[in-house]
C-alpha cells in the first residue's frame, strides 16, 4: 500500500468567556483596519440593509436574520437556492427555487443532504433530506453600508468524505470574515451516490452526452443565485470568491474549466488544494476524477446492487435506503464508488488538456497544502525495508537517487525521511500546477500558493467534520484560521493561535476584496515567479519557503513528476 493513502478537553467558563472576547475583539480591529483599505464600488439600484430585523427582498422572497456570532454582523440560514432533488428532481440538473409569501425568517439552518451519520453525536447532525440546497449569508453593518459601497463576496464549499457534509457546522462560520470586509456564504449541496451518480440512462436523459457532477451543478445553481440576489446583501456580484477545502477544492478545480461559471465568480481559493496534473496522487484523492465509461459502469452495478430495473425505480428508491445500502459494511466496491466525473459537459476536459488548450479561467488564485498530508505524519512509522521498498515500487530505477537524497539507515530515520519527502513533493506538485497555469496556460492573474505548518491545539468536538485526534497540521487544520472563527469550537486555543487566526483571514479578506492577499500590516506574500520555486509558510511562521529542502530534491521530485505518463 502506498502510505500516502493515509492521508487523511473541555475550556472552563472562564476561559470561554476569555476566548470570545478575543475573537471579537480580534474581528472588530480587523475589520476596521481592512475596510479602509477596500476600493469601493458603485451600490446598484438595491441598497443594502444588513439590519437583522429588517427585510431583505430576494428574487424568491422576503427575508430577515439574526444577529451572528459577532456583533455587528447579521447571518440569514437556510434560504433556499433550489428546489428539492427528490422525486423526479433526483439526478437532474437543480430546478428554480420555491417562492414564498410574507417574510420568511431565515433564523435556522436548513437540511443537510443524504449521507450517512453513524458515529456522530446525535446533537451535532442536522435534519437530512433532499430538500437540502440551501444557503447560509453573514453580513456586516457599518461603513460598507454607510458608504452604499458593495462588499467583495466569499462562497465556501465544504470537503469531507462522504460524511458530515453540511454547511452548519461552526467551523464554517463566516461573522469574522463579514467583520472583516466580506459578504460570506456557505451552502449545501448533493454528496455521495445522489451527488455524483453516473449511468448510461441518466447520460441519454440529459442531453449532454454525460452524467454525474450532480453537485457540481448545485454550485453553479449557488452562484446563480448569488449573481442575481447577492447586492440586497451588501455583496458585489462583480467581486465573488469561490474557495473550498478538498472536495469543495476539487469543485473549484473543475468550476475553472467548465463554462457552466464562467461569469458567476472571479477568484478562486483552493485550500488542499491542487497537484501538478500528471501527479499521480490525483488517481486516489478528492481531486481526481473518474472517466465517464468507468463512472457509468459503476452507476449501472449500483443500479443491479439496489434492485432496480429503470430510473424510474431508482428514483423511487427511499434516500435512506440508498444511503444505508451504499456505506453498509461490506457493501461491494462496484456500485458504491462516487466522485467526480470527466463527463464531457459539466467536467469538459482533463486538467491537463485544459491548460494545454489554453482554456483555464484566467482568475487569481490562492492555494496550498498542509505539513501533515499526503502520508507525512507526526505519528507516521516505516521499517527501513518497507521505506526502501517504497523507494524501488514508486522510482524504479531513480531508487538510489531517491535513497541518497533521503537516506535512512533505521527505522526512525526512514519515518522522518519518508515524512521529509511527503512534504516536499506536494509543495512542488503545487508549484508545478502553478507554473501551468502561468505558463502552460498562457494566464496573466496571479497565483499565491501557501504551505500550512501549524497543528491546532486540544481536540474538536464541536464539529464533526474535524478529526477528533487530528494529528499534526493535518488535511483541513487550517480552516479554523481562514475564517478565523476559533470561537466556533471548543478546542483549548491560546494567543498565539488567535494572532495566527487574525493573520490568516485578513489575508484572505484581501485576497476576496482584491484578488491579493496582501495588506497593510501583513507580513509579505509573494505572488507565484516561475523561475523560482517557493511558497509561502502561513501557521508557525508567515514567510516564504523553498519547494524542497534543497535545490537536488527539487530537480528530482520535478523529474520524476513531469515524467509522469498518465495525465490527469
Amino acid at each position: 500500500m502506498d502510505p500516502r493513502d493515509t492521508r487523511h478537553s473541555t475550556p472552563s467558563p472562564t476561559d470561554v468567556g476569555r476566548r470570545d472576547l478575543l475573537a471579537r475583539t480580534a474581528g472588530i480591529t480587523a475589520g476596521a483596519t481592512l475596510l479602509g483599505t477596500l476600493t469601493p464600488t458603485p451600490a446598484s439600484a438595491t441598497t443594502p440593509h444588513t439590519t437583522a430585523s429588517h427585510a431583505i427582498r430576494t428574487q424568491s422572497g422576503l427575508v430577515t436574520g439574526v444577529p451572528a456570532a459577532l456583533p455587528g454582523v447579521t447571518v440569514y440560514k437556510g434560504i433556499p437556492y433550489a428546489a428539492s432533488t427528490a422525486g423526479e428532481n433526483r439526478w437532474r440538473a437543480p430546478q428554480p427555487p420555491p417562492s414564498w409569501q410574507g417574510v420568511r425568517k431565515a433564523d435556522t439552518c436548513g437540511a443537510a443532504c443524504p449521507q450517512p451519520v453513524t458515529g456522530i453525536a446525535a446533537d451535532k447532525v442536522p435534519p437530512l433530506s433532499e430538500d437540502c440546497l440551501n444557503l447560509n449569508i453573514w453580513t456586516a453593518e457599518g461603513s460598507s453600508r454607510a458608504s452604499r459601497a458593495l462588499r467583495p463576496v466569499f462562497v465556501w464549499i465544504y470537503g469531507g468524505r462522504n460524511s458530515a457534509m453540511w454547511a452548519s457546522q461552526p467551523v464554517y462560520d463566516g461573522a469574522n470574515l463579514a467583520a472583516k470586509g466580506a459578504v460570506v456564504v456557505t451552502y449545501n449541496h448533493r454528496v455521495g451516490a445522489f451527488g455524483n451518480l453516473a449511468h448510461p440512462a441518466l447520460s441519454s436523459e440529459g442531453g449532454h452526452g454525460g452524467s454525474g457532477n450532480w453537485g457540481v451543478q448545485d454550485t453553479v445553481a449557488a452562484l446563480r443565485w448569488i449573481r442575481r440576489n447577492i447586492a440586497a446583501f451588501g455583496g458585489d456580484p462583480e467581486r465573488v470568491t469561490l474557495a473550498g477545502w478538498s472536495h469543495g477544492s476539487s469543485f473549484v478545480n473543475i468550476l475553472m474549466i467548465s463554462k457552466l461559471a464562467r461569469g458567476l465568480f472571479h477568484r478562486a481559493l483552493l485550500s488542499a488544494g491542487v497537484q501538478y496534473t500528471k501527479d499521480p496522487a490525483l488517481g486516489h484523492v478528492a481531486g481526481g476524477y473518474a472517466q465517464l465509461a468507468a463512472a457509468e459502469a459503476n452507476g449501472t452495478a449500483f443500479a443491479t446492487y439496489m434492485g432496480a430495473t429503470s430510473l424510474s425505480d431508482l428514483r423511487a428508491l427511499p434516500a435512506d435506503e440508498i444511503v444505508t445500502k451504499v456505506y453498509a459494511q461490506g457493501a461491494p466496491a462496484a456500485g458504491t464508488n462516487f466522485g467526480n466525473v470527466l463527463d464531457g459537459y459539466v467536467l469538459p476536459k482533463s486538467y491537463t488538456a485544459a491548460m494545454k488548450s489554453r482554456t483555464e479561467y484566467d482568475i487569481p488564485v490562492l492555494t496550498g497544502n498542509n505539513k501533515d498530508e499526503n502520508g507525512a505524519s507526526p505519528t507516521l512509522t516505516m521499517t527501513v525495508a518497507a521505506y526502501e521498498a517504497y523507494a524501488t515500487t514508486t522510482f524504479g530505477d531513480k531508487a538510489a537517487d531517491f535513497l541518497a537524497l533521503y537516506p535512512a539507515t533505521t527505522d526512525a530515520e526512514a519515518a522522518a525521511q519518508y515524512n521529509n519527502y511527503a512534504r516536499d513533493e506536494e509543495r512542488v506538485s503545487t508549484f508545478l500546477w502553478g507554473t501551468q497555469f502561468r505558463t502552460t496556460a498562457a494566464n496573466r492573474s496571479p497565483v499565491h500558493t501557501y504551505w500550512w505548518t501549524h497543528v491546532p491545539p486540544g481536540h474538536d468536538t464541536t464539529n464533526p467534520i474535524e478529526p477528533a485526534d487530528g494529528a499534526g497540521a493535518y488535511h483541513g487544520a487550517e480552516k479554523y484560521y481562514l475564517f478565523g472563527n476559533l470561537y466556533g469550537t471548543d478546542r483549548p486555543w491560546t494567543a498565539a493561535d488567535y494572532a495566527i487566526a487574525d493573520t490568516t483571514s485578513s489575508y484572505v479578506a484581501n485576497f476576496a476584496a482584491t484578488g491579493n492577499p496582501n495588506g497593510h500590516g501583513l507580513p509579505p506574500w509573494p505572488a507565484l515567479r516561475t523561475s523560482k520555486p517557493v511558497s509561502m509558510e502561513l501557521g508557525d511562521h508567515f514567510a516564504p519557503l523553498p519547494a524542497a529542502d534543497s535545490g537536488a530534491k527539487y530537480a528530482f521530485l520535478k523529474g520524476y513528476l513531469e515524467g509522469q505518463m498518465t495525465e490527469y
